[in-house]
């Protein structure tokens, strides 16, 4: 709702205590429950009788330089509020945002917030407190409430990973117990690559540091699978719940959690079939590529390439190397693959190029395997993402050479 500021008194509304709570869930398919709840702030204006988000809440605040009363006011009416779940289950967790900009303020070792919850007769190891550290001009002074908390048994989220204004070594910084992708990178992120990369990345990363991956602001089935495949822990947006002033959750939101889980485990049965039909056409195309060069000379590879390139519908290109990784042969694309992406980064190796660094020589060249296939990339030569599949075959002169095929590969 749309509110005139100047009729909105934030002094009143923090002396009246007008702030209620609002709880999402955030979801674990893994576990197939409900592992936490965010606390999500609402005012409300008795002039206008509207209600008040927390953005423009907190913005007027900080122009009142309010901005400590109204956080602690939040955290008291979110403590209160979660105190009549955690009475029924020890194990759910509440997300408290926790506004770091009242750290410059000299709040640290007040204790206040451990009073709080002792109050609320919760365990600190039920509450995540989720940080933006940017908005911290003390860097030291967060580092003691950080270090201070966690002894305590707190535990800390850092909140919008993948904005536009957060950066990774926040992460070595606060060595966060969980990670929360922002709603940016995951919004349609069934569609894009790059945002998949992203991810993939970040889920690596905290799995080697011991944190855990909530994708929040999911909207649609599509990014809650591909969350999942990406490796994601827990979920978090409206595909699941909006935010509720209600601490009970409804029979509709465990239906959907079990949907998800189901739809899940299917996807991902449907996609190794899917991959295992796709890596069948490619051993038989390769065998039949093999056989039929081993009868050729290296001055006649390059008319059965272009006589067969366009002839397979998954394949992207192909091309030869010899033995030191060096192609040998010109690379031939199927012209109904080609993005248009062409330019100084995309464009088909010509023959005499050095393969040698790429993953599909060395590794084959090393290993003494007869095939190697690479994970998905964007291929330099055409644009999409594709794989590619080396082997050795030996030509009718007797000598070794790799043959490359860069295929199309299922997202």
């Amino acid at each position: 709702m749309q509110n005139d500021n100047k009729a909105i008194n934030i002094c009143q509304i923090i002396k009246e205590e007008s702030v209620d709570i609002y709880f999402q869930p955030v979801i674990s398919t893994k576990m197939r429950s409900i592992v936490g709840l965010e606390a999500l702030a609402r005012g409300f204006c008795h002039s206008s009788g509207e209600m008040i988000m927390p953005n423009l809440l907190f913005r007027l605040a900080e122009e009142h330089n309010l901005t400590l009363e109204l956080d602690r006011l939040c955290r008291k009416k979110a403590l209160e509020k979660f105190r009549q779940v955690y009475s029924q289950n020890k194990e759910m967790l509440l997300f408290l945002n926790f506004d770091t900009s009242i750290i410059d303020l000299g709040v640290v070792g007040s204790g206040h917030l451990l009073d709080q919850v002792k109050h609320a007769g919760i365990n600190p190891r039920n509450i995540v407190l989720e940080i933006i550290e940017s908005k911290v001009n003390n860097v030291s002074e967060l580092q003691r409430f950080i270090n201070a908390h966690k002894e305590l048994g707190f535990l800390f989220a850092l909140d919008d990973i993948g904005c536009g204004y957060s950066n990774l070594d926040r992460i070595a910084f606060v060595k966060p117990d969980l990670i929360k992708a922002d709603r940016a990178l995951v919004k349609n992120i069934n569609q894009d690559y790059y945002k998949q990369e992203v991810l993939k990345s970040l889920v690596n990363l905290s799995q080697k540091i011991g944190a855990l991956v909530v994708a929040e602001g999911v909207e649609k089935e599509e990014e809650t699978i591909m969350a999942l495949k990406i490796g994601v822990d827990m979920l978090q947006g409206f595909y699941f719940a909006k935010p509720t002033s209600k601490t009970e959750c409804s029979a509709e939101l465990y239906t959907r959690i079990a949907e998800v889980s189901r739809n899940f485990k299917n996807h991902m049965i449907d996609q190794l079939h899917a991959k295992r039909q796709l890596h069948r056409i490619y051993d038989l195309l390769i065998k039949k590529f093999c056989d039929k060069l081993s009868e050729l000379t290296i001055d006649e590879f390059d008319r059965l390439l272009h006589k067969v390139v366009n002839s397979q519908p998954n394949l992207e290109c192909i091309y030869i190397l010899n033995e030191a990784g060096i192609q040998v042969s010109d690379t031939f694309c199927n012209q109904d693959k080609l993005t248009g992406r062409q330019g100084f980064f995309f464009k088909p190796a010509p023959r005499g190029t050095d393969h040698s660094l790429k993953e599909y020589y060395y590794l084959l060249a090393n290993t003494g395997l007869s095939k190697y296939t690479t994970e998905p990339y964007i291929s330099l030569a055409s644009g999409n993402l594709c794989i590619t599949i080396s082997t050795f075959f030996q030509s009718y002169d007797g000598k070794n050479y790799i043959l490359c095929i860069d295929g199309y590969s299922p997202l």
